[in-house]
């Protein structure tokens, strides 16, 4: 993950394995004024990905930010429909 200028890009996989790692580290940069999440070069991507986005969206909201999403995969969208949550990603 990358963070500049209130973007994060996030790289690679976000799955079960790596989904708290980086909100770990997507925490300070959400503190400190981040407000979009790329996931333009995100690879495999599961529910921890959702989980992921709305853990982002609550932590921006404490800091009264809102959060913005660009660069979705596919499967994330897929994901959100079948949770029936799709209208709630911050796109």
């Amino acid at each position: 993950m990358v963070c500049a200028d209130g973007r994060c890009r996030i790289s690679g996989d976000v799955t079960v394995d790596t989904a708290g790692g980086l909100l770990r580290d997507l925490q300070p940069e959400l503190a400190r004024g981040a407000t979009t999440l790329d996931f333009s070069e995100v690879g495999a991507a599961d529910s921890a990905a959702l989980a992921l986005i709305f853990s982002a969206m609550r932590a921006a909201a404490e800091h009264r930010r809102t959060l913005t999403c660009t660069g979705l995969p596919a499967s994330f969208t897929t994901l959100a429909e079948l949770y029936g949550v799709s209208a709630l990603l911050p796109v």
